[in-house]
């Protein structure tokens, strides 16, 4: 009885992350789309905001992905 209880509960945190990552892309995507399209922002503005964008993308892979051990220079 335990398994089935464990597997549901599996599925139900598999089926919550899924809904929450299909929120964060489209709420993602309602944001760029305003930002773009909103008056006064121009070229100017979506170039700032791509640049810093990028900078970004590139700290959140970092921190995701993490440096390995073996090229850091300090030994604990």
């Amino acid at each position: 009885m335990k398994r089935k209880v464990r597997k549901e509960s599996f599925m139900q945190s598999v089926l919550v992350l899924m809904l929450s990552q299909i929120l964060i892309k489209i709420l993602g995507l309602i944001y760029k789309l305003y930002l773009t399209n909103r008056e006064g922002f121009g070229d100017k503005g979506n170039a700032i905001y791509s640049s810093g964008f990028q900078i970004y993308a590139l700290f959140l892979t970092i921190s995701s992905v993490g440096i390995p051990r073996s090229t850091c220079k300090i030994s604990i």
